[in-house]
């Protein structure tokens, strides 16, 4: 079952449609926000976000934390990672899927 929202832009702006707020299926965009958010990000929920940026952006860091960090993050919001990687390029890769 996907999880159904308001559905964002590239620019992650509301998409209004005749003067309506668009509505659809929300699992990338759940995942995105998710993976692209640092702790704090959220008021109601101080502890919610991967920060990825930040992870791609520290040379040292731990490839097994940054895993390690996604996959609970997902968990905790109903979603289970596989297939997990970071290119040498700094492509990253996640397959996910949704547990409800």
């Amino acid at each position: 079952m996907t999880r159904q929202d308001f559905i964002l832009d590239e620019n992650r702006d509301l998409i209004c449609e005749n003067g309506d707020f668009t509505s659809g299926n929300s699992d990338a965009q759940n995942v995105d926000l998710l993976l692209v958010s640092t702790k704090g990000s959220y008021k109601e929920s101080p502890v919610i976000g991967v920060g990825l940026i930040h992870w791609l952006k520290t040379q040292n860091a731990s490839l097994r934390s940054m895993r390690r960090e996604i996959i609970v993050q997902l968990e905790n919001d109903g979603y289970k990672a596989s297939n997990f990687s970071v290119e040498d390029n700094g492509e990253f890769n996640l397959d996910y899927t949704n547990n409800y």
